[in-house]
């Protein structure tokens, strides 16, 4: 008797434990879903990529004016480039 008992009351509290966990799963989901939460995240996500273009385009154009400026000065000296890489 005692031993039926025992595992009821295991059982139960298995249950319980787990019926608190996946509430709070779901509430937690849900605030995360919520149009707000979402307009934040996307908001967030867009300057970040916003912020990794800026910087690209900074970079692109850095790299061209010193390829410019190599070229230039190579074809202005009259000497041709020993490398093409």
């Amino acid at each position: 008797m005692f031993k039926r008992t025992f595992f009821v009351l295991v059982g139960v509290g298995a249950g319980v434990t787990f019926g608190v966990w996946a509430v709070r799963k779901v509430e937690a989901t849900s605030r995360r879903m919520r149009p707000d939460a979402l307009a934040a995240s996307a908001g967030r996500g867009m300057s970040t990529v916003g912020g990794r273009l800026r910087q690209a385009i900074e970079e692109g154009r850095a790299a061209a004016a010193d390829k410019e400026s190599e070229l230039r000065a190579v074809y202005r000296g009259g000497t041709r480039p020993t490398n093409f890489g």
